[in-house]
């Protein structure tokens, strides 16, 4: 059985984008079924030089327009709408296959399904622009071995670091106390601590690890990133290899941070042995990937305070089964995958889009290109 089936459910395209890298259905249910009509990289006559499809969702199109008139000579848009409708917005076609931008307007879009089947009947394929990190989803496999080049995307991290930001205020802040006071017109003054005296266990010290430590430590807060490159960072006060961290460096965190890639090693690595290291009244937080918690362990382990309180964007199964304890459970702060969803984090990928493009038509380098071998390492997995 694969991550994506032991993993859980997964019932929508939206789930991928969050963290940054999200998964939802494979990509082989929908190879069979037809697509649109795509040029098939014949030359037409009159044109000097080669044209590319663009297919963009039109409201991502709507807001780049401008910007993308200059490139009219070389690209050719091909929107699509939320009601699954194609439109040729300049009239041209291209000449010699597609590129395409997969961002949050399209994967949460109820047309994400005619999007794969374009993706899938493009020939070829010849550049896909992802707004998500990660790699692990099944979608974004198969689009990832049919492209000739794949980039993705870590501008998220900014908006994930502060979603992390937030919960720590929260709980370390008494946030729920303070509530409670006002909901009841208790005048208390109400003690909190502060996040600048905690100590901090990051799992995954990427980019978006490194976002979280570069603010933790601006605010005076020991930080212990843990990743298995040996590479030191500005932002942590000290490095660990996942392998080398011991029940102790656990129970000296007043916060356990996941924020690390799915992997078979990785896999519900948060299980009944791992909070039981924890200190009583710890904060433990997953932005991460859903499927590295084992979730009923986590129950358990808030039931007996260690830790005391969990702050998680990603489930095992997305959206949450209306039956879950997580959503009722008293100290659970949840979120449904959407710590990276801001204006912030839409205008950056856009301009990682238009910069990538600007470079993929001059033959010049671009930023992110994921190597064809991540993409051919999971397909001799699942095989």
């Amino acid at each position: 059985m694969g991550r994506a089936e032991r993993g859980g459910q997964r019932h929508h395209v939206a789930q991928i984008v969050l963290t940054a890298d999200i998964g939802i259905f494979a990509l082989g249910l929908i190879l069979a079924m037809s697509g649109p009509d795509w040029q098939k990289g014949k030359p037409k006559q009159g044109r000097e030089q080669d044209v590319y499809d663009l297919l963009i969702h039109e409201k991502t199109f709507s807001r780049l327009e401008q910007r993308l008139k200059p490139l009219s000579e070389q690209i050719a848009p091909y929107t699509i709408s939320d009601s699954s409708e194609f439109r040729r917005p300049w009239g041209a076609e291209g000449t010699t296959g597609a590129i395409a931008y997969g961002n949050t307007d399209i994967f949460f879009s109820p047309a994400v399904r005619a999007f794969a089947k374009a993706l899938h009947s493009a020939e070829p394929l010849a550049w896909f622009q992802s707004n998500a990190a990660g790699l692990d989803n099944d979608f974004l496999q198969q689009v990832g071995r049919k492209a000739r080049v794949y980039t993705s995307s870590h501008v998220q991290a900014h908006a994930m670091a502060e979603w992390v930001l937030w919960a720590a205020f929260d709980y370390f802040g008494n946030g729920a106390g303070r509530r409670r006071a006002q909901a009841e017109r208790d005048w208390q003054k109400i003690p909190f601590r502060e996040v600048g005296d905690t100590r901090w266990l990051i799992y995954g010290f990427g980019h978006i690890g490194e976002s979280v430590g570069r603010r933790l430590k601006g605010l005076g807060a020991h930080v212990t990133g843990v990743r298995r490159s040996s590479a030191v960072s500005p932002f942590a006060d000290h490095m660990m290899h996942p392998d080398h961290v011991s029940d102790e460096d656990i129970a000296l965190a007043d916060a356990v941070l996941l924020c690390c890639p799915l992997t078979d090693e990785t896999e519900n690595m948060a299980d009944d042995a791992f909070f039981a290291a924890m200190s009583p009244g710890t904060l433990f937080l997953n932005v991460g990937r859903g499927p590295l918690v084992d979730e009923a362990a986590l129950v358990a382990a808030l039931d007996k305070g260690r830790p005391g309180h969990a702050a998680v964007d990603v489930t095992r199964e997305e959206p949450l089964p209306d039956d879950s304890p997580l959503w009722t459970h008293p100290e659970i702060t949840l979120t449904p995958h959407t710590s990276a969803i801001t204006e912030g984090t839409e205008r950056r990928n856009d301009e990682q889009f238009l910069e990538n493009l600007s470079s993929f038509l001059n033959g010049e380098e671009m930023r992110n290109v994921v190597g064809r071998d991540a993409f051919e390492a999971q397909a001799k997995e699942e095989n």
